[in-house]
């Protein structure tokens, strides 16, 4: 009986070890869908503006799933970039607003490409030390 919880004590560490790997690594990749879908809302803005949509409240909710955007899984640096971004928006003239919105898809697109390259290096990485760690703690233990 004692073997049968020992097992299940030692299956439990193991699966909560994983699970932390796991939520780390599946945070990356929330950062990279969020900066995805925020750039192509704001792709679908310069369009919006482009072919003069009228107000920017109206713009904004109808080229956004959500808004104001949540900002959780995102690094200091794209807040900002984000913040910058909607704190100024609707206060030049179309075009320059158009030129606006192509500067920041940009800077987003950057910014994409260096989630989507951290998430590759280190998503399998997080999962292995969490499995890895959990196996190690139940051979210490025993």
């Amino acid at each position: 009986m004692t073997l049968l919880f020992k097992i299940s004590g030692f299956i439990l560490i193991i699966f909560t070890t994983f699970s932390i790997g796991f939520l780390k690594s599946s945070e990356l990749g929330s950062r990279y869908k969020k900066l995805e879908s925020i750039q192509k809302g704001i792709g679908e803005l310069k369009e919006r503006i482009r072919m003069g949509g009228g107000e920017i409240d109206r713009l904004l909710n109808s080229s956004f799933h959500e808004y104001p955007i949540d900002y959780s899984h995102l690094e200091k640096d794209d807040v900002e970039i984000l913040n910058d971004f909607f704190s100024n928006v609707g206060l030049s003239d179309t075009k320059a607003e158009y030129e606006r919105c192509e500067v920041y898809i940009n800077l987003l697109k950057n910014k994409i490409e260096e989630a989507n390259a951290k998430y590759h290096e280190t998503a399998r990485l997080y999962k292995s030390i969490g499995l890895l760690s959990g196996i190690f703690i139940c051979i210490f233990l025993l």
